[in-house]
């Protein structure tokens, strides 16, 4: 496969990167750094954001049933709270663990869209929204897990952000891109460039529901940029790059939608739910990407989405779990870049990216200890 360059004014630092010449040792890191932890959640996202004056972040909480091996994860690396937690929509795999992380630990502050566009509706409507994975009850079941989280969130501040807005940690700048169907409209600062990649980028039938809500949020230290977009979909996604690049580059990215893409033949409305449009990927042209997916991958979905990634020159792909079934089997980055290959362990894996102001940064690999060293992109 031709691996391509994201833009014209890719920099020689990534060819560094590519070529493999950034040695664990060979960069002198700061004392002050931010870390960024992606746990292995199966299906799901939860990410700590932690910053040099002992804030806590957590975007997304993973399911319902992994509230323990969250709060596992948390005991195992000392964090004892939570200040901000961003859920991006309201989805069992992003909020679901919400509720009983909030009884366990002190959460300052509940950030998100509002309210839930999906509740209340009726199983008609999840009919449509679902189509082959529909059950009865589908709607009710939804409703119940909202209102748990409505609940949960009510004993904390509650900030509801918009496109443009801020999450105001002290010392991380954390933007949010997207949130409640909208994107930013003008670009951030050193962005606003020309997009080669819209031309490969078609437009796609609209999301109604919660994934195209999503809160996405770019967090910066000095010059490291690190981005999750939540569950964003096809559309919403593409208008942060198209017709020009709104966000600019990164280097990090959690992989939007957990690189879900969906088949044409399934009808418009699930084409339109697929992530990482070309666009997206190539206007972002990170160094390193981390997929947040368990092992089963996405039953029925297609490896649209990873073969964009993999022809991305220059970028590293880590992943939490070794993917053996769905549409992206057979898509897996180098082993020892993934936290979790099928075996049982005492503690809960992840990958952990630890950031300096001077933009480099490492990433390092929990289950056997591997760590890579970026230098600064420019």
């Amino acid at each position: 496969m031709k691996r391509l360059q994201c833009t014209a004014w890719l920099m020689a630092a990534m060819t560094l990167v590519a070529a493999g010449l950034t040695m664990a040792g060979a960069i002198a890191e700061d004392t002050a750094q931010a870390r960024f932890y992606v746990v292995d959640v199966g299906h799901g996202n939860a990410v700590f954001v932690l910053g040099r004056s002992g804030e806590v972040m957590l975007l997304d909480t993973g399911s319902s049933r992994t509230a323990d091996r969250v709060l596992a994860f948390m005991t195992q690396n000392g964090i004892r709270k939570i200040d901000y937690l961003v859920v991006s929509h309201f989805e069992d795999d992003h909020m679901g663990a919400a509720s009983a992380l909030a009884a366990k630990v002190p959460v300052g502050s509940f950030v998100d869209h509002g309210e839930s566009v999906v509740y209340g509706k009726d199983d008609g409507w999840w009919r449509q929204r679902r189509g082959p994975w529909f059950r009865p009850g589908m709607g009710q079941q939804y409703d119940r897990s909202f209102d748990v989280y409505r609940a949960a969130r009510a004993k904390s501040r509650h900030l509801v952000v918009k496109a443009g807005d801020r999450v105001p940690l002290q010392t991380l700048d954390v933007r949010v891109v997207s949130a409640a169907g909208h994107a930013i409209t003008q670009p951030l600062p050193g962005a606003g460039m020309e997009n080669p990649a819209c031309a490969r980028t078609d437009h796609r039938a609209d999301d109604d529901a919660e994934d195209g809500q999503s809160v996405g949020v770019l967090v910066s230290y000095g010059k490291f940029r690190f981005i999750d977009l939540g569950d964003l979909t096809w559309n919403t996604a593409t208008s942060l790059f198209c017709p020009k690049n709104l966000v600019g580059r990164v280097d990090a990215y959690v992989i939007t939608h957990h690189a879900q893409g969906m088949p044409r033949e399934l009808g418009e409305y699930y084409y339109g739910l697929s992530a990482c449009p070309p666009a997206e990927v190539f206007g972002l042209c990170p160094r390193v990407a981390i997929l947040s997916l368990g092992a089963l991958g996405h039953k029925g979905g297609t490896p649209d989405a990873m073969k964009t990634l993999h022809a991305l020159a220059g970028l590293d792909l880590w992943q939490t779990e070794f993917i053996r079934d769905g549409g992206e089997k057979g898509y897996n980055g180098p082993e020892q870049r993934i936290a979790n290959l099928g075996a049982r362990s005492d503690k809960v894996p992840y990958i952990a990216l630890t950031a300096n102001q001077d933009g480099s940064f490492s990433v390092t690999n929990s289950r056997n200890g591997y760590t890579k060293r970026y230098p600064p992109r420019d």
